[in-house]
């Protein structure tokens, strides 16, 4: 009796797991999220430690709305994925836990958009964002994911434009510096960018099954040739030259200087097993991602900490949340350190 507790709370553990389908959005989504906190900090000049209980407030704000999307994504899906031929991690399941779940959510998030709201009005609004988009994205009668172009302007808002924005608003309320609007277009251009570039090629890679499904997403209207073509000449362009003014804007070195060990990355990985990053495939990594979850947030603390020695505490903080991505590639630099180090013996022997 006495490991039932336990018991219970593994099970439970990984019943949530599941159904919030956490592995596949927590360091993709939310390491480039903490990042721009991290961009807004050296643009102020502010030190992180001390806004850390309220950095792990946002943190949690943002998981309760994502697990409230994933989870009401999966139950409207459920019928689509059955004809599509595609797993649901809703399907043969109880729809007790999940609607209890949802009610959950809906509880805390509420919570959380007043608390946003004293401090920020635009924060409030910039909270609500998603879970407005994400209930019209999957909710019908409305249902946008069936609606071509809105669907990925809704997805891409709630899941990247909506959220950033968000970061960077209570970021600077609590630093207590205003933001230029610049800074804002920026952001906002870029992550708005990344979120259509990652829904069409999510949209990519299910064409068939939502063609089974007769569900009309933006890659069935339009076709996957004009979606890639779009990709490359319009959306990636935009994602880059708005990150690049980014950079301007916050005049930091690190960040600029880790991208070339990215690219070096990048290189090994092509050259050793073929393994290209694309911009818009989803057989293939997508280009840039990695920089965006893992080089860049390290580079913008090893900033914070050159100047707040406290702010070292975060690094150890932001390595301990996103572990499994920066140990992934911090092992593939090691086996590309190794490796270029033999060859240059080898050549000098």
């Amino acid at each position: 009796m006495a490991y039932l507790p336990s018991a219970y709370v593994q099970t439970l553990g990984r019943k949530l797991t599941e159904i919030t389908r956490v592995q596949s959005w927590w360091s993709y989504k939310f390491s480039p999220v903490l990042a721009t906190f991290y961009a807004t900090a050296c643009f102020t000049g502010a030190p992180v430690w001390p806004l850390v209980p309220k950095l792990l407030l946002l943190l949690l704000s943002l998981v309760v709305g994502a697990t409230y999307v994933s989870v009401i994504n999966d139950w409207t899906d459920l019928y689509d994925d059955r004809i599509g031929g595609k797993y649901n991690h809703m399907a043969g399941k109880s729809k007790v836990f999940p609607a209890l779940l949802v009610a959950g959510c809906l509880l805390v998030g509420l919570g959380m958009g007043v608390y946003f709201w004293q401090w920020n009005p635009a924060s409030g609004w910039l909270y609500l964002g998603p879970w407005i988009t994400f209930s019209c994205y999957s909710l019908p009668p409305i249902r946008l994911k069936n609606r071509g172009l809105l669907g990925v302007l809704a997805d891409a808002s709630g899941s990247h434009l909506f959220p950033q924005l968000l970061t960077a608003s209570l970021a600077a309320a609590w630093i207590g510096h205003s933001l230029p609007v610049l800074w804002y277009v920026a952001l906002g251009a870029w992550a708005w960018a990344c979120g259509i570039r990652n829904i069409l090629r999510h949209q990519l890679d299910d064409v068939e099954a939502d063609a089974k499904a007769g569900v009309h997403t933006w890659v069935r209207v339009r076709g996957p040739q004009f979606t890639r073509q779009i990709g490359r000449t319009a959306i990636f362009p935009i994602e880059v030259v708005s990150f690049s003014l980014l950079l301007v804007l916050g005049q930091q070195l690190w960040p600029v200087l880790f991208l070339l060990p990215y690219l070096l990355l990048e290189g090994f990985k092509w050259r050793l097993w073929g393994n290209r990053a694309k911009i818009l495939d989803p057989q293939a990594r997508v280009l840039l991602n990695e920089y965006y979850e893992v080089f860049y947030p390290l580079a913008l603390l090893l900033t914070l900490a050159s100047h707040h020695p406290a702010d070292l505490l975060v690094v150890g903080l932001h390595l301990l949340l996103f572990a499994g991505c920066f140990w992934q590639t911090a092992k593939y630099l090691g086996w590309a350190s190794s490796l270029t180090m033999r060859k240059t013996l080898h050549r000098l022997q």
